[in-house]
């Protein structure tokens, strides 16, 4: 044994003050024995800390088959961050991170009081709102709403009240661009032909008669003048893709529907009849503001119709060689030439006082450089189509957000609420009773028919987008005037009405409309395989779709999906990916 002995001298002090040297003689040591114990205490400390991060390692854990919620919920925390909670992780540090950069850009209107402040809130907040409401099992477009509504009128948040009227209206005109682009380029000329006697009664008929009976009844009901009562009119009329494409999609993988064509049938006649509302509710509206004489104001629609299909042919037609097919890069540019020369359509048109012709044009142009795209370059369309679905999904909880943000409690009267619930139901009644004769040259049985009228009762996007139009126009000019139009005034308040009925449009049909289609397909639509012909149809609606199949309707009866999306990981949060609302 190796030992040594330490020898330790210190100065003691004695009781006469005097040192003396002391050696003191300590105890061996045996060294190895030391190192041993060392050994064995640095392997018990590094074993637990091996053994926790072992522990907490997504490679170590192995799949468990029909696992706990709290085991899916202990592995979702396992590292390194994986999953849905990785993905969500990711968005909201890029959101933080764009944050600060318009931060210092930006400055003030980054900051809380500020227009982007309010904007980025509003936002948020509605995607928190998609999110809840579909756990209860309620439509996404409603969570959307009611987060923009409480960020209005609950004391001490009120946080959309920063974003001005200009930022508001320029946002729902981008919104309406893209709607816009999507239609046009969703109309396949094929399928068109095909069912063109039946979708064109479809989309038209009942779309006119419920404007009209909505009209009526708004000018003795509510009061309003001719003009904007058919406004109202043909506000309140489009039905929502939103709800109908994701479920018409579902008939088609269940075979529900397909030997007499119903779910194309329905989806293309839903494209067109939001076109028509668009386009007669933009006519509309600018003659109602027409400022020139008499004479000027009888020529104001077919002025518009002429600029603005002049401005989508020409337009279209040039995208069909700008960019070449050999162009390595021609989608991208395609969808950046698309859509600015819609934003110049819709926001050239209101410049030069000719609202209606901007939204003609841009779908006339989709349509026809989407036609030449998907005949020379199907891919390529596709594509398109694809960046326009992932644009729209970040701007639809902008658009509900901020519509739902636009109704304040302070300015609806409350008769406004009971009488306009009437009309809506008068207009959707009226909707209900005309289809089944709308679709006579569908060749439709009578239970086909009562499911076609179930089918077209939801609204959302068009009363979303065009909602607020009226009041945005008149609160823009009103705030230039030194003294106030009394016509203004009026119209004003007639918008806020209006306003006020979109909203709850939406908040009665969709969820409405959503339950209705589901609880009703398997009763009223007899089963089939699909033929090559309804495969190929299956395909048109999915385009309508472009971006994803994820969809209100699927978060609330996934039975009704393939099995295939069980398995994927819930990324709802921030979706990369939109559904055609």
């Amino acid at each position: 044994m190796v030992s040594e002995t330490h020898e330790i001298q210190r100065m003691l002090p004695k009781s006469n003050g005097n040192p003396q040297l002391t050696v003191i003689a300590m105890q061996p040591i045996d060294w190895r024995r030391t190192n041993v114990d060392n050994g064995q205490r640095e392997a018990r400390n590094g074993g637990f800390v091996r053994r926790w991060t072992n522990a907490l390692m997504l490679k170590n854990s192995p799949p468990i088959e029909n696992p706990t919620c709290v085991q899916r919920f202990r592995r979702a925390l396992l590292c390194p961050p994986h999953g849905s909670l990785a993905y969500n992780l990711t968005k909201i540090i890029a959101i933080i991170a764009l944050f600060l950069a318009f931060i210092a850009i930006l400055k003030a209107e980054a900051l809380p009081g500020g227009n982007f402040w309010g904007l980025l809130v509003v936002t948020v907040c509605a995607m928190v709102g998609e999110e809840i409401a579909k756990k209860l099992r309620l439509p996404g477009l409603l969570g959307m709403l009611v987060a923009g509504f409480l960020l209005q009128n609950v004391p001490g948040i009120r946080a959309a009240t920063s974003i001005t009227p200009a930022w508001s209206s320029s946002l729902r005109s981008i919104a309406l661009v893209i709607i816009l682009l999507r239609a046009g380029l969703g109309l396949d000329i094929v399928v068109l032909r095909r069912l063109s006697k039946s979708v064109a009664s479809v989309a038209f008929v009942p779309s006119t008669i419920e404007s009209c009976a909505v009209a009526v009844a708004s000018h003795f009901i509510l009061g309003f003048d001719w003009l904007w009562s058919f406004v109202l009119g043909y506000l309140l009329t489009a039905v929502s893709p939103a709800v109908l494409v994701p479920s018409m999609l579902a008939l088609q993988e269940n075979g529900l529907g397909v030997d007499k064509g119903v779910p194309t049938l329905l989806v293309a006649a839903s494209s067109i009849e939001n076109v028509y509302a668009i386009e007669v509710f933009s006519v509309l509206m600018s003659v109602g503001f027409a400022t020139t004489s008499l004479t000027m104001q009888i020529l104001q629609a077919p002025i518009e119709i002429v600029i603005g299909v002049s401005y989508g042919l020409a337009t279209g037609v040039l995208f069909w060689f700008f960019p070449h097919n050999g162009h390595p890069s021609k989608s991208a540019y395609r969808f950046i030439i698309l859509l600015g020369a819609g934003l110049t359509a819709v926001f050239g048109g209101n410049a030069l006082k000719y609202s209606g012709a901007g939204p003609l044009a841009t779908l006339i142009m989709a349509f026809i450089a989407g036609y030449e795209w998907r005949k020379s370059d199907a891919p390529s369309h596709k594509e398109v189509a694809e960046k326009l679905a992932k644009l729209w999904r970040y701007f639809q909880p902008v658009l509900f957000g901020l519509i739902g943000a636009a109704v304040s409690i302070e300015k609806i009267r409350p008769e406004t609420v009971g009488l306009g619930i009437a009309v809506i139901f008068i207009g959707v009644l009226v909707r209900f009773f005309v289809t089944p004769f709308a679709t006579l040259g569908a060749n439709l049985n009578w239970k086909e028919k009562m499911f076609a009228s179930i089918a077209w009762f939801p609204k959302a996007t068009v009363q979303a987008t065009l909602g607020s139009k009226v009041y945005d126009y008149t609160t823009l000019v009103l705030s230039t005037q030194t003294v106030p139009d009394p016509y203004l005034l009026r119209v004003q308040q007639i918008g806020i009405q209006m306003l006020t009925i979109a909203v709850l449009c939406i908040v009665i049909t969709a969820p409405l409309g959503a339950l209705g289609i589901t609880f009703t397909q398997n009763r009223l639509l007899q089963k089939k395989k699909p033929t090559e012909l309804e495969v190929s149809e299956r395909e048109f609606i999915e385009e309508e779709l472009s971006g994803g199949k994820d969809n209100m309707v699927d978060s609330l009866f996934p039975r009704n999906l393939p099995k295939k999306r069980h398995s994927e990981p819930n990324m709802r949060m921030f979706p990369d990916e939109f559904t055609f609302t």
